[in-house]
C-alpha cells in the first residue's frame, strides 16, 4: 500500500515538472513574438516618417516610354507672352459655340446641354490643320464624340480635335512634332452625340487644364479668313 502511494506521488511529480517546462516553452515563445512584433513595428513606422524625395515621386508610363512624374508644386502660372499665335483649324461657319455656363440645343440628342467645344460646319473630309505648331499627346476613338487628336502647345495650351475620320496619317502619332497648318486629320462623323448634324470639325481647347473658348484665342484677321460670323444653333 505504502509503495502504491509513493509512486502515485512521483507520477505526480513527473507531471507537473512536465506541466512547468511547457509553462516554459509557451512563455518563451510568446516573449520571441511580441519582440519580432515590436522590432517589425519600428521598421514600419520609420519606413513612415521618413521623407519623401523629389525622387520618390512614381514616373508615368506612356505608349511605352517611362517618364518622370510632374512636380506637384510647380507653379501653373502661365505666361500669356509664351502663347503661341493660333489661325482657325478649318475653313466653315461657327454654328455651335462654347458654353459652359448656358446650354445650347443638341439636334441629336434633342436637349439643351453645355458645350465644351466649338462645332464649325465644313465639307466632310475637309483637311483639319494643327492650330499652331506643337506635340501630339493623345489620339485616341472617344465614345461620345470620335476619333480625336490633341496636341500640346507653349504656353500649356492644348488644342483637341474631334469628330474625325479614323484614319492614320504619316507623321501623325503620339509625340510627333506638328507644325502650324500641318494636316492632322479630316472632318468625319465619327462623334455619335452630334451625328445629326451636319459635316462638322468639333474643336475644343484648354489653358492650364481649363476648358477655353477656342476662338477667344485666335486672331480676327484668321477668324474673318476662315470662318463666317458666329451662328450659335440654338434650335
Amino acid at each position: 500500500m505504502e509503495n502504491k502511494k509513493q509512486t502515485n506521488e512521483a507520477q505526480r511529480e513527473e507531471r507537473a515538472r512536465a506541466n512547468r517546462i511547457l509553462y516554459l516553452v509557451i512563455a518563451l515563445i510568446l516573449c520571441l513574438g511580441a519582440a519580432i512584433a515590436g522590432i517589425a513595428a519600428s521598421v514600419t513606422s520609420g519606413r513612415r516618417a521618413r521623407p519623401i524625395a523629389e525622387t520618390d515621386a512614381p514616373a508615368v508610363t506612356t505608349g511605352g516610354q517611362t517618364t518622370p512624374a510632374p512636380d506637384e508644386r510647380t507653379d501653373t502660372a502661365v505666361d500669356p507672352d509664351a502663347i503661341p499665335t493660333l489661325s482657325a483649324p478649318v475653313s466653315g461657319r461657327v454654328y455651335r459655340a462654347h458654353d459652359l455656363t448656358v446650354p445650347v440645343y443638341s439636334v441629336t440628342l434633342d436637349e439643351y446641354r453645355v458645350h465644351n467645344g466649338t462645332d464649325i460646319l465644313t465639307a466632310a473630309g475637309a483637311d483639319v490643320t494643327a492650330m499652331a505648331g506643337g506635340v501630339v499627346t493623345e489620339i485616341s476613338d472617344h465614345p461620345l464624340l470620335g476619333h480625336s487628336v490633341s496636341v500640346l502647345h507653349a504656353g500649356n495650351l492644348t488644342t483637341v480635335y474631334r469628330n474625325l475620320v479614323a484614319e492614320e496619317i504619316d507623321g501623325i502619332a503620339v509625340g510627333a512634332s506638328v507644325t502650324a497648318g500641318q494636316v492632322i486629320g479630316h472632318v468625319g462623323d465619327t462623334a455619335l452625340t452630334e451625328c445629326c448634324d451636319e459635316p462638322h470639325l468639333h474643336l475644343e481647347m484648354t489653358l492650364s487644364g481649363a476648358s477655353v473658348d477656342p476662338l477667344d484665342y485666335v486672331p480676327e484677321e484668321s477668324i474673318a479668313a476662315s470662318l463666317t460670323d458666329d451662328a450659335a444653333f440654338e434650335g
